[in-house]
Protein backbone atom coordinates (compact mmCIF):
# COMPACT_ATOMS: atom_id res chain seq x y z
CA UNK A 1 0.00 0.00 0.00
CA UNK A 2 1.29 3.52 -0.66
CA UNK A 3 2.59 5.35 2.31
CA UNK A 4 2.63 9.09 2.97
CA UNK A 5 5.80 10.75 4.16
CA UNK A 6 5.52 12.52 7.48
CA UNK A 7 8.53 14.70 6.77
CA UNK A 8 7.86 18.42 7.27
CA UNK A 9 7.15 20.49 4.22
CA UNK A 10 10.14 22.72 3.19
CA UNK A 11 7.99 25.82 3.64
CA UNK A 12 7.19 24.72 7.19
CA UNK A 13 10.88 24.27 7.97
CA UNK A 14 11.60 27.72 6.57
CA UNK A 15 8.81 29.23 8.67
CA UNK A 16 10.17 27.58 11.82
CA UNK A 17 13.65 28.90 11.06
CA UNK A 18 12.27 32.40 10.51
CA UNK A 19 10.40 32.27 13.83
CA UNK A 20 13.53 31.12 15.62
CA UNK A 21 15.38 34.03 14.07
CA UNK A 22 12.74 36.44 15.39
CA UNK A 23 12.94 34.86 18.83
CA UNK A 24 16.73 35.12 19.00
CA UNK A 25 16.58 38.73 17.76
CA UNK A 26 14.18 39.78 20.53
CA UNK A 27 16.25 37.91 23.13
CA UNK A 28 19.35 39.75 21.87
CA UNK A 29 17.48 43.06 22.22
CA UNK A 30 16.53 42.13 25.78
CA UNK A 31 20.15 41.10 26.41
CA UNK A 32 21.31 44.64 25.61
CA UNK A 33 19.08 46.01 28.38
CA UNK A 34 20.22 43.33 30.81
CA UNK A 35 23.83 44.25 30.08
CA UNK A 36 23.04 47.93 30.61
CA UNK A 37 21.40 47.24 33.97
CA UNK A 38 24.36 45.13 35.08
CA UNK A 39 26.77 47.91 34.12
CA UNK A 40 24.63 50.51 35.90
CA UNK A 41 24.97 48.58 39.16
CA UNK A 42 28.66 47.75 38.72
CA UNK A 43 30.92 49.79 36.44
CA UNK A 44 28.69 52.89 36.48
CA UNK A 45 27.55 52.65 40.09
CA UNK A 46 29.84 55.47 41.29
CA UNK A 47 28.68 57.67 38.41
CA UNK A 48 25.02 57.09 39.26
CA UNK A 49 25.72 57.88 42.91
CA UNK A 50 27.53 61.08 41.92
CA UNK A 51 24.49 62.15 39.91
CA UNK A 52 22.22 61.63 42.91
CA UNK A 53 24.62 63.55 45.17
CA UNK A 54 24.72 66.45 42.70
CA UNK A 55 20.93 66.37 42.47
CA UNK A 56 20.65 66.72 46.25
CA UNK A 57 23.32 69.40 46.41
CA UNK A 58 21.69 71.52 43.71
CA UNK A 59 18.12 70.63 44.72
CA UNK A 60 17.47 69.68 41.10
CA UNK A 61 16.13 66.43 39.61
CA UNK A 62 18.84 64.23 38.09
CA UNK A 63 17.44 64.68 34.59
CA UNK A 64 17.46 68.48 35.01
CA UNK A 65 21.09 68.80 36.14
CA UNK A 66 23.09 71.45 34.25
CA UNK A 67 25.16 70.09 31.38
CA UNK A 68 28.31 71.52 32.95
CA UNK A 69 27.69 69.40 36.05
CA UNK A 70 27.04 66.31 33.93
CA UNK A 71 30.30 66.89 32.04
CA UNK A 72 32.32 67.23 35.24
CA UNK A 73 30.80 64.10 36.76
CA UNK A 74 31.26 62.11 33.56
CA UNK A 75 34.90 63.10 33.26
CA UNK A 76 35.46 62.13 36.89
CA UNK A 77 33.95 58.71 36.14
CA UNK A 78 35.17 57.77 32.62
CA UNK A 79 34.02 54.15 32.95
CA UNK A 80 30.44 55.42 32.78
CA UNK A 81 30.94 55.87 29.04
CA UNK A 82 30.85 52.08 28.68
CA UNK A 83 27.14 52.18 29.52
CA UNK A 84 26.63 54.88 26.91
CA UNK A 85 28.23 52.65 24.27
CA UNK A 86 25.85 49.83 25.22
CA UNK A 87 22.90 52.22 24.88
CA UNK A 88 23.94 52.82 21.27
CA UNK A 89 23.22 49.15 20.57
CA UNK A 90 19.68 49.13 21.99
CA UNK A 91 17.95 50.87 19.04
CA UNK A 92 19.91 48.76 16.53
CA UNK A 93 18.85 45.56 18.30
CA UNK A 94 15.19 46.62 18.23
CA UNK A 95 15.41 47.49 14.53
CA UNK A 96 16.86 44.05 13.79
CA UNK A 97 14.17 42.30 15.82
CA UNK A 98 11.27 44.21 14.26
CA UNK A 99 12.67 43.70 10.77
CA UNK A 100 12.90 39.95 11.33
CA UNK A 101 9.36 39.95 12.67
CA UNK A 102 8.26 41.95 9.61
CA UNK A 103 9.83 39.33 7.34
CA UNK A 104 7.40 36.81 8.86
CA UNK A 105 4.30 38.98 9.19
CA UNK A 106 4.68 41.53 6.41
CA UNK A 107 4.26 44.40 8.89
CA UNK A 108 5.98 47.66 7.94
CA UNK A 109 4.97 49.90 10.82
CA UNK A 110 7.06 48.13 13.46
CA UNK A 111 10.44 48.60 11.75
CA UNK A 112 9.50 52.12 10.64
CA UNK A 113 8.69 53.22 14.19
CA UNK A 114 11.82 51.49 15.45
CA UNK A 115 13.89 53.52 13.00
CA UNK A 116 12.23 56.78 14.09
CA UNK A 117 12.90 55.95 17.74
CA UNK A 118 16.50 55.09 16.91
CA UNK A 119 17.05 58.41 15.16
CA UNK A 120 15.77 60.29 18.20
CA UNK A 121 17.75 58.12 20.63
CA UNK A 122 21.01 58.32 18.68
CA UNK A 123 20.55 62.08 18.33
CA UNK A 124 20.23 62.34 22.09
CA UNK A 125 23.37 60.23 22.62
CA UNK A 126 25.19 62.39 20.07
CA UNK A 127 24.39 65.44 22.19
CA UNK A 128 25.77 63.60 25.20
CA UNK A 129 29.01 63.05 23.31
CA UNK A 130 29.65 66.77 23.72
CA UNK A 131 29.99 66.22 27.48
CA UNK A 132 33.54 64.92 26.95
CA UNK A 133 34.64 68.43 25.99
CA UNK A 134 35.57 71.29 28.32
CA UNK A 135 32.67 71.73 30.79
CA UNK A 136 33.09 75.51 30.47
CA UNK A 137 32.87 75.44 26.68
CA UNK A 138 30.27 72.85 25.73
CA UNK A 139 28.73 72.61 22.23
CA UNK A 140 25.52 74.67 21.79
CA UNK A 141 22.88 71.93 22.05
CA UNK A 142 24.83 69.89 24.57
CA UNK A 143 24.68 72.74 27.06
CA UNK A 144 20.87 72.54 26.82
CA UNK A 145 20.66 68.91 27.95
CA UNK A 146 18.93 69.99 31.16
CA UNK A 147 15.99 71.00 28.97
CA UNK A 148 16.32 68.40 26.19
CA UNK A 149 16.90 65.17 28.11
CA UNK A 150 13.34 64.47 29.25
CA UNK A 151 11.57 65.16 25.92
CA UNK A 152 14.17 63.41 23.75
CA UNK A 153 14.38 60.29 25.93
CA UNK A 154 10.59 60.19 26.27
CA UNK A 155 9.93 60.50 22.54
CA UNK A 156 12.55 57.87 21.72
CA UNK A 157 11.14 55.51 24.34
CA UNK A 158 7.53 55.96 23.26
CA UNK A 159 8.42 55.26 19.63
CA UNK A 160 10.41 52.16 20.62
CA UNK A 161 7.64 50.79 22.83
CA UNK A 162 4.94 51.44 20.23
CA UNK A 163 7.17 49.78 17.64
CA UNK A 164 7.38 46.68 19.80
CA UNK A 165 3.63 46.65 20.46
CA UNK A 166 2.91 46.81 16.72
CA UNK A 167 5.41 44.05 15.91
CA UNK A 168 4.28 41.75 18.71
CA UNK A 169 0.62 42.20 17.82
CA UNK A 170 1.43 41.47 14.17
CA UNK A 171 3.10 38.23 15.28
CA UNK A 172 -0.06 37.36 17.18
CA UNK A 173 -2.28 38.04 14.17
CA UNK A 174 0.05 35.91 12.05
CA UNK A 175 -0.37 32.98 14.44
CA UNK A 176 3.12 33.10 15.94
CA UNK A 177 2.64 32.08 19.58
CA UNK A 178 -0.61 34.00 19.73
CA UNK A 179 -1.00 34.05 23.52
CA UNK A 180 2.62 34.97 24.33
CA UNK A 181 2.82 37.59 21.57
CA UNK A 182 -0.44 39.14 22.73
CA UNK A 183 0.70 39.16 26.36
CA UNK A 184 4.03 40.74 25.38
CA UNK A 185 2.22 43.46 23.40
CA UNK A 186 -0.12 44.17 26.31
CA UNK A 187 2.77 44.25 28.81
CA UNK A 188 4.65 46.77 26.67
CA UNK A 189 1.50 48.86 26.20
CA UNK A 190 0.75 48.81 29.93
CA UNK A 191 4.32 49.80 30.82
CA UNK A 192 4.12 52.61 28.29
CA UNK A 193 0.92 53.99 29.81
CA UNK A 194 2.24 53.69 33.37
CA UNK A 195 5.53 55.34 32.39
CA UNK A 196 3.76 58.27 30.73
CA UNK A 197 1.53 58.72 33.80
CA UNK A 198 4.58 58.62 36.09
CA UNK A 199 6.40 61.14 33.91
CA UNK A 200 3.45 63.52 33.90
CA UNK A 201 3.00 63.09 37.67
CA UNK A 202 6.64 64.07 38.19
CA UNK A 203 6.06 67.34 36.37
CA UNK A 204 8.08 66.01 33.43
CA UNK A 205 11.16 65.73 35.64
CA UNK A 206 11.37 62.02 34.79
CA UNK A 207 11.39 60.74 31.19
CA UNK A 208 9.58 57.68 29.87
CA UNK A 209 12.24 54.95 30.27
CA UNK A 210 13.06 52.70 27.29
CA UNK A 211 14.10 49.83 29.58
CA UNK A 212 10.40 48.96 29.81
CA UNK A 213 11.04 46.95 26.64
CA UNK A 214 13.00 44.33 28.59
CA UNK A 215 10.20 42.13 30.02
CA UNK A 216 8.14 42.26 26.83
CA UNK A 217 11.11 41.31 24.64
CA UNK A 218 11.93 38.41 26.95
CA UNK A 219 8.36 37.10 26.80
CA UNK A 220 8.08 37.03 23.02
CA UNK A 221 11.68 35.89 22.48
CA UNK A 222 11.45 32.90 24.82
CA UNK A 223 7.98 31.96 23.58
CA UNK A 224 9.03 31.88 19.93
CA UNK A 225 12.10 29.75 20.62
CA UNK A 226 10.31 27.30 22.89
CA UNK A 227 7.31 27.09 20.57
CA UNK A 228 9.29 26.28 17.42
CA UNK A 229 11.38 23.67 19.25
CA UNK A 230 8.25 21.95 20.56
CA UNK A 231 6.74 21.87 17.09
CA UNK A 232 9.90 20.40 15.59
CA UNK A 233 10.17 17.86 18.40
CA UNK A 234 7.22 15.96 16.90
CA UNK A 235 9.19 15.21 13.74
CA UNK A 236 12.27 13.00 13.78
CA UNK A 237 15.30 13.72 11.56
CA UNK A 238 14.39 10.70 9.37
CA UNK A 239 10.93 12.10 8.69
CA UNK A 240 9.03 9.82 11.09
CA UNK A 241 6.85 11.20 13.84
CA UNK A 242 8.14 10.88 17.38
CA UNK A 243 6.08 9.02 19.90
Amino acid sequence: MPTHSLAPHPAQVTDHAARRGVGWAFLAAAGVWILYIVLAFTVSADYEEALVDASHALDTPVNRLPAETLAEIGQDHPWSYVSAIVLLLAPAALILATRRAAAVTGDRWGPGLAWLGAIVWWGYLLLNLGLVTDPRDLPPLTRDLDVLTVPLVSVGSVLALVSFVVSAWSLRRHGCRRVASGVAALVAAALLVLSVVASVSSGWDEPVPPVGLLPAELIVGVALLVGTRRNQAFVSPSGGRRR
